[in-house]
């Protein structure tokens, strides 16, 4: 499947994405911010975007701040809810010159590129300090890919092939929903769960979601999930590291 038709299933829903899912990173965009400094006067670069929501968080820590999706619907609502700068582009090849920004983030990003090594590659390039990468962690289960394999079956994405980083860091992101009807609006509206309602319909993969999520409902009918990223922060005047 190619990166545009992977923002055109994301775009399916995208705003019910936005308004369940998205938010679910912050602690790791908090992270990020705290970790490589982004404030007042700095320019931040963000891949994948999505709806904007960390853009609009590094601007709201005085950052200049710009995105990029290949999803038309992501960047819409993107543009809606924040003042960063945002383009539809996809991952790779980025029209900004050397050094142009001071940090790079790719938050569950380089595994959309049709090259993920090449998608890592420019973000150094464009990059003056800073590269963070954060991704479902290697080590740790984390509840939403298990309900992913168990409805959407085995399989996996090829992600960058990365260096040893300046700083590894395990962040929790924690995910929860008040009742089942909130809880299935969250999962139909994942973009790789799209393909699978365009196969099977929407209510044949809702009950496969209804049963792969019985382990994490509580006993108030709310449903909690325990995920983990690990975010690899590089810098450019680390020594110690290949990439530069």
């Amino acid at each position: 499947m190619t990166e545009i038709q992977e923002g055109e299933l994301w775009g399916h829903k995208a705003a019910e994405r936005a308004a369940l899912g998205a938010k679910m990173s912050m602690p790791a965009w908090k992270t990020a911010i705290e970790r490589t400094g982004i404030t007042e006067g700095k320019s931040v670069l963000d891949l994948a975007c999505g709806s904007g929501e960390f853009c609009a968080a590094a601007t709201e820590a005085g950052a200049r701040a710009t995105g990029i999706d290949i999803s038309k619907a992501m960047i819409a609502l993107a543009r809606q809810a924040s003042t960063a700068e945002f383009h539809e582009l996809p991952l790779g090849r980025l029209p900004w010159q050397d050094g142009t920004f001071d940090v790079v983030t790719a938050f569950n990003a380089l595994f959309f590129a049709a090259d993920p090594d090449e998608a890592f590659a420019e973000a150094v390039r464009v990059s003056k300090d800073y590269v963070v990468v954060c991704e479902w962690h290697p080590e740790h289960a984390s509840d939403l890919l298990v309900v992913g394999r168990a409805v959407r079956g085995p399989g996996g994405r090829k992600g960058a092939t990365l260096p040893e980083p300046h700083e590894k860091l395990t962040i929790d992101i924690p995910q929860e929903h008040p009742d089942e009807a909130t809880m299935l609006r969250s999962f139909l509206s994942v973009g790789s769960y799209q393909r699978i309602i365009e196969s099977e319909g929407e209510e044949k993969v809702a009950e496969k979601i209804r049963a792969a999520v019985e382990p994490f409902r509580t006993s108030d009918g709310a449903y909690r999930f325990s995920n983990k990223y690990l975010m690899s922060v590089f810098r450019k005047n680390d020594q110690a590291a290949s990439i530069w």
